[in-house]
């Protein structure tokens, strides 16, 4: 889950100011004038949105697609549903990016990783993972409705997937990590308070375990939200930053470092500057 731009449509079906896109040309025009608004509409016009991309359900007969507003998120708890960012899957190719990425600069084999995906939502880079010999592929989504959707994408895919797939309905917060090397995956999932309390349920399950472990966290849509709280951490080293012309793809990749100090995460900071 993440926040985006302005979408069409919201899968619930709910009633959005771009379904009348002249009135909101209209609105543009009186606010910024007709050229610049003209210039939005063509950006807008031509550029992605992932909300549009079905390419994944078109190719695998599922229902991965399509936003989730926070506000419609079956969340009891007020202050965990506003915690919770809204839903919107990542590209299938972005999360391979990810994974490819990390088996050749490394190196992992993913054989010896289990995969989890932190708001897991309807599972597509949980599925896309499985595509790859994890030793699991996890999705950890607090939405009831989001992980029953997410479970029937799982028997549709099931027969051509290497690695076994598991989606939890459970808060992130409470969720006990597999045993063994782990690649968690975070696309933008919560706020900084739920985000915190996670990293820090993370560090003491890593530091309960008595056998060595590597913990990999890719992070994806790095903000400085984000990238603040994995500071407070500092055995969550950050090792890599990736750029990409739309920063909502832009990713930063975090390694369990046990024994690291706030200094010596300044200093590695730096050297990645």
């Amino acid at each position: 889950m993440t926040s985006s731009g302005p979408s069409p449509k919201t899968s619930t079906g709910a009633e959005s100011p771009w379904d009348s896109p002249i009135e909101v040309f209209k609105e543009s025009a009186k606010e910024l004038g007709f050229w610049m608004a003209l210039r939005y509409a063509l950006i807008y016009a031509l550029s992605y949105k992932p909300v549009d991309d079905t390419r994944y359900d078109d190719q695998h007969g599922t229902n991965t697609s399509g936003i989730v507003p926070t506000r419609n998120l079956d969340i009891e708890e007020d202050s965990t549903r506003w915690q919770a960012n809204l839903f919107l899957a990542s590209p299938a190719r972005i999360t391979r990016y990810m994974i490819e990425a990390q088996l050749g600069a490394a190196p992992i084999d993913p054989q010896d990783y289990s995969f989890v995906d932190y708001g897991s939502g309807k599972g597509r880079s949980t599925l896309v993972a499985a595509e790859y010999p994890f030793k699991r592929a996890i999705g950890i989504e607090i939405s009831a409705e989001l992980t029953a959707i997410a479970r029937k994408n799982a028997e549709q895919v099931r027969n051509r997937c290497l690695a076994p797939i598991e989606f939890f309905c459970t808060d992130a917060r409470k969720f006990l990590l597999p045993e063994g090397n782990l690649f968690l995956h975070m696309y933008h999932p919560f706020g900084q308070d739920i985000l915190r309390e996670v990293l820090s349920g993370i560090r003491e399950q890593a530091i309960a375990t008595e056998q060595p472990r590597r913990i990999l966290i890719p992070y994806l849509f790095s903000v400085a939200m984000a990238k603040a709280v994995f500071h407070e951490f500092p055995e969550f080293r950050r090792t890599r930053d990736v750029f990409c012309m739309n920063p909502q793809y832009r990713w930063t990749l975090y390694e369990w470092v046990p024994h690291t100090t706030i200094s010596d995460e300044a200093n590695n900071s730096a050297s990645l500057l």
